[in-house]
């Protein structure tokens, strides 16, 4: 089990008292969960344990810190800038570290509060915290990051990285027993597309008229699986062990990730033969478009933060959960991995809502969008989905029986997860081009036509060795 948090204090180096209180108070917190049992400890560092280079600084929040604390008054300097930037990348492609901007109140917001305001917005997705001095920042400060260690008290032994590569490979080990069995039933001579992922994305594909038109879907399976489980399909061993073995370009199945979430090159090599995938292939990936999060609510219910709206903020809909907690209403939440939740977790994080079945209990329940109406409404009980524009459970919405009201940041603009579809090009012609089976081809010139003027005979050129070549470039470079 993981025993430490390891923290960087970021904000101009005028705020040393702060960093000072923050430090004791860290000191503070480690002795308090020593007396009370508890085995988590805070490692509190700041440019004072580092020195004056701009270098280590980037180091250490990229590469050693869990959390980063950004302290503002009233601006934020080129340096902190700069960090914030570089923390919200990294938390981006790898999780962590995880950001808490805590800004200190002020009666008028200034240009440079505005300017704050609007990084939070574009890089964290979420919003600051403010305060009204150093006790009150001392006492916000505690309570983030006493939500952090129960969390990771509350987890297995694993770290979240790790976590994850048990979900993939339990949910893999499910689906490959599914493979042998469609094998048997579907033959080996006929390349057979796998949809492998989430549901909105799925729904967002069948969106584009030329998919939703032609009889594609029906000669396709469909495995639907979390976004995160769905990448490691792509270039897992099984799989493609007969493609990797012959050149027939991936016969048989031929497996797609959908999903809800952009994927990094990391995702896509969980096993042990990633030096040989990769050397064989490359993973494309295609954006196909923006899905806005979206909750559903029973039309009967009336609360008043939601009442007459058709769309809330991060932190209006935090309220709204703090409201619910405990009371009759059931909350339902996509899978476990799905992008839907992570991205639900991610906003409402810098407020300290959790919306887990650990935090909220029996209250908290699955839906996805086959669930049908009779699971929902369990006798009039109200309910209020976390789903997305492309993700609701069909037959109550349909029914008329539930509102729509979509999420926005702080300034209006909705939040959106985005939708990729991943899937492998094989590496041919000496190099120089990726191969694909047939009907990828036919796929992408229903999603767009354009493709049929980049891709000849099944083939794209090749111009670069990175794992992830997104698709993109070549509509652009056409």
């Amino acid at each position: 089990m993981k025993t430490s948090i390891t923290i960087f204090v970021s904000g101009a180096k005028r705020l040393r008292e702060h960093r000072m209180r923050l430090k004791a108070l860290a000191n503070n917190m480690n002795a308090e969960n020593r007396l009370k049992g508890k085995k988590i400890s805070l490692n509190m560092f700041s440019y004072m344990n580092l020195g004056d280079n701009q270098a280590d600084y980037n180091d250490f929040i990229e590469n050693q810190a869990d959390i980063v604390l950004y302290i503002i008054e009233d601006r934020i300097g080129d340096k902190t800038r700069d960090e914030f930037i570089l923390a919200s990348k990294s938390f981006r492609k790898t999780g962590t570290p995880r950001m808490y901007v805590f800004l200190k109140e002020h009666e008028t917001k200034t240009d440079e509060i505005r300017e704050v305001e609007q990084l939070v917005n574009e890089h964290c997705d979420s919003y600051y915290i403010e305060y009204s001095n150093l006790e009150d920042l001392e006492t916000k400060v505690k309570e983030r990051l006493n939500q952090e260690i129960d969390k990771l008290e509350g987890n297995s032994s694993q770290s979240p990285k790790k976590k994850i590569r048990g979900l993939r490979i339990g949910l893999i080990a499910s689906i490959m027993a599914i493979i042998l069995l469609l094998f048997a039933l579907v033959g080996k001579n006929d390349v057979t597309m796998l949809l492998v992922g989430g549901g909105s994305a799925l729904n967002c594909l069948t969106e584009y008229e030329g998919v939703r038109e032609s009889h594609f879907l029906d000669d396709a399976i469909n495995l639907p699986v979390p976004t995160k489980a769905s990448w490691p399909i792509i270039s897992g061993e099984f799989l493609h062990q007969h493609a990797l073995r012959s050149n027939d370009n991936g016969k048989r199945f031929y497996p797609i990730a959908l999903s809800a979430m952009e994927a990094t090159d990391e995702d896509f090599l969980m096993m042990a033969n990633k030096e040989q995938f990769t050397s064989k292939c490359s993973v494309l990936g295609l954006h196909l478009g923006e899905d806005t999060l979206t909750i559903y609510v029973k039309k009967n219910y009336q609360n008043p933060i939601i009442d007459g709206k058709t769309s809330i903020t991060t932190r209006e809909l935090a309220s709204f959960i703090r409201d619910v907690t405990g009371t009759n209403i059931a909350l339902y939440t996509t899978d476990e991995g799905s992008g839907t939740l992570t991205y639900y977790r991610r906003f409402l994080e810098p407020y300290g809502v959790d919306i887990s079945k650990s935090t909220l209990g029996n209250q908290i329940e699955r839906f996805s969008d086959q669930t049908p109406k009779s699971k929902i409404r369990k006798d009039e009980t109200p309910y209020i989905m976390f789903g997305s524009r492309y993700y609701v459970a069909k037959e109550v919405y349909k029914s008329g029986d539930c509102r729509a009201i979509s999420i926005t940041r702080e300034d209006g603009t909705a939040i959106s997860k985005p939708i990729y579809l991943y899937f492998a090009g094989y590496n041919t012609d000496n190099g120089t081009c990726y191969q694909i089976p047939g009907k990828m081809t036919t796929l992408l010139k229903q999603i767009n036509p354009e493709f049929g003027n980049i891709i000849k005979h099944d083939k794209l050129p090749r111009d670069n060795e990175r794992v992830i070549v997104y698709m993109d470039q070549y509509l652009n470079n056409n």
